[in-house]
């Protein structure tokens, strides 16, 4: 059986030269993932500059697009969706960094295929996410514990939290499929601007994709650079890590 495919795909605002800085962080600390294809819309004052960097380590992996209408985000994104033609997307966020070998992926790509895994959320990985999840039964590989998504299971978790749960990530790695249905499917009542890509997260209220199976990991992957998340100690800053970069409020 040949291996999943997979594209790493983003459609980030690069305005700022720290926030270019971020974002080849954390570039180089996954470009050896097994990624068939790179999609890659980028806006802001830096779109050349990060376009020729891409290009420059992608070659032809790399398929660039500088799209930024006024119609916003998830507009903008279908424009590309035809772009995607793997079996798994990963939602690449530019301020998120890669912990693990890139040969891991494969496994877990393997894991999600032989267990048809919607959603995978990659970072983010503390007590919160972890705790959230431990309210409902799990399928588990050596890699990822499997949670099965709908509105009986996180009612149970609702009431366990006391409170509403993001089921949906941005950081994530899901189906074509899913990942199509979502941006095919913008919401008509938005939380965030238009310009802004926050409304392809979902909370648990959101019945709309259920049922769904998501996974976390049996390990860190990613970790969020200056964002502690609520939890103190989180972020790689917290670490002790990237000391000497400069964080900006630039929005993606």
């Amino acid at each position: 059986m040949t291996a999943p495919s997979l594209t790493v795909f983003a459609n980030f605002r690069i305005d700022s030269i720290d926030r270019f800085e971020i974002m080849k962080i954390s570039f180089q600390s996954f470009k050896g993932i097994s990624a068939s294809k790179w999609v890659i819309n980028v806006r802001g004052q830096f779109k050349n500059e990060v376009i020729k960097f891409l290009k420059g380590e992608l070659g032809e992996k790399l398929s660039a697009n500088l799209i930024d209408s006024k119609k916003g985000w998830f507009s903008d994104t279908k424009e590309i969706l035809l772009q995607i033609e793997t079996d798994f997307v990963l939602f690449w966020v530019e301020d998120h960094i890669n912990m693990v070998s890139e040969s891991k992926y494969d496994d877990i790509l393997r894991d999600m295929r032989e267990f048809d895994v919607d959603h995978l959320i990659y970072s983010w990985w503390h007590k919160t996410t972890k705790e959230t999840y431990s309210h409902i039964n799990s399928s588990d590989t050596s890699n990822i514990s499997i949670y099965q998504m709908s509105l009986e299971n996180t009612r149970l978790i609702n009431r366990a939290l006391g409170s509403h749960f993001y089921t949906i990530t941005m950081q994530s790695i899901t189906t074509s499929k899913f990942f199509k249905n979502i941006i095919l499917n913008a919401p008509k009542f938005r939380r965030w601007s238009k310009e802004l890509p926050f409304d392809f997260e979902k909370t648990s209220d959101n019945a709309n994709f259920y049922p769904f199976k998501t996974a976390i990991p049996k390990f860190e992957l990613f970790a969020n650079i200056d964002d502690d998340h609520g939890n103190q100690g989180y972020s790689l800053k917290s670490r002790g890590l990237y000391k000497d970069l400069k964080f900006d409020d630039s929005i993606r």
